[in-house]
């Protein structure tokens, strides 16, 4: 019953993400306009929905999308900042992964690479912190955690530095079974700039202390608007599909606080070491 309210969350994500909001305006308004040719609705649907692809693939208008997200995450964290606090625990959080036969780098994705570097350049510039990869699989034969210390371990992180977490399907997952062991103590939280106030949220409603390291940022440093910016790019559709994923997380994680329910799909299996890569 959980896998199915899992899939079905990801399922009705995807509908109202923006290619998927396209297609459907689109088709409705196809079918109205072979129904009745005269009526004005079906081609005024199938000229919104071209004009929304349009908007919605344009890198200017996902920037402004994607931006305020970016902002609310604040800044690249200071190693200095964080011995000062004393943390010892640097949580990095998942993104997507591919094929296990690839190697190290190639096996995660763009997103899930660049949390692991940057989780990477905050653990060698603090000393005694352990590294904790957080993600497990539910489409994939292998846990995203393993992964990404996969990865780590290229880098040349020991094994004793990291823990794994391979149990999660979601944030919030990550959340809850993490909960035990990192305690009421500040850690480190790892991810892209634009999950950061999502994770956050989560994190700190499992009464957890993060402390935002974001990473992969898109807005933030940006050259100045051109013209180009205006023109449909899938580089822009990405962007736009990013935020619209993050804004349906915000909404769902709101309802879910309003309904005083905690996030309890997934396993719970408590972390772990990370075994020797296989050559």
């Amino acid at each position: 019953m959980e896998s199915f309210f899992f899939i079905l969350k990801k399922l009705v994500s995807r509908l109202l993400f923006p290619l998927g909001l396209v297609l459907g305006l689109g088709a409705v308004g196809t079918l109205i306009w072979l129904q009745n040719p005269r009526r004005r609705l079906g081609p005024s649907l199938v000229i919104l929905a071209g004009l929304l692809l349009w908007g919605f693939s344009a890198p200017w208008l996902a920037g402004s999308l994607l931006a305020p997200l970016e902002r609310m995450a604040g800044p690249y964290a200071q190693p200095q900042e964080l011995r000062q606090l004393g943390v010892s625990q640097i949580v990095v959080l998942s993104g997507s992964q591919r094929n296990p036969i690839l190697t190290p780098a190639d096996r995660c994705g763009n997103s899930t690479t660049l949390r692991v570097l940057e989780g990477f350049r905050l653990w060698k510039q603090t000393p005694g912190a352990t590294l904790v990869f957080a993600g497990g699989s539910f489409f994939e034969n292998e846990p995203a955690a393993k992964a990404m210390a996969a990865l780590a371990a290229e880098l040349g992180v020991p094994q004793a530095a990291m823990r794994l977490e391979t149990a999660s399907w979601d944030t919030g997952d990550q959340a809850r079974i993490l909960t035990a062991s990192l305690g009421s103590a500040p850690f480190s939280l790892v991810t892209s700039a634009s999950h950061m106030p999502r994770a956050l949220l989560v994190f700190r409603a499992h009464g957890l202390h993060p402390l935002p390291a974001p990473c992969d940022f898109h807005t933030t440093g940006k050259s100045s608007f051109n013209l180009v910016d205006l023109l449909p790019q899938a580089h822009g559709l990405s962007l736009s599909e990013r935020a619209t994923y993050e804004y349906l997380g915000l909404i769902y994680f709101e309802i879910r606080a309003l309904l005083g329910l905690e996030e309890t799909i997934g396993g719970g299996a408590v972390l772990s070491a990370p075994a020797p890569e296989k050559r």
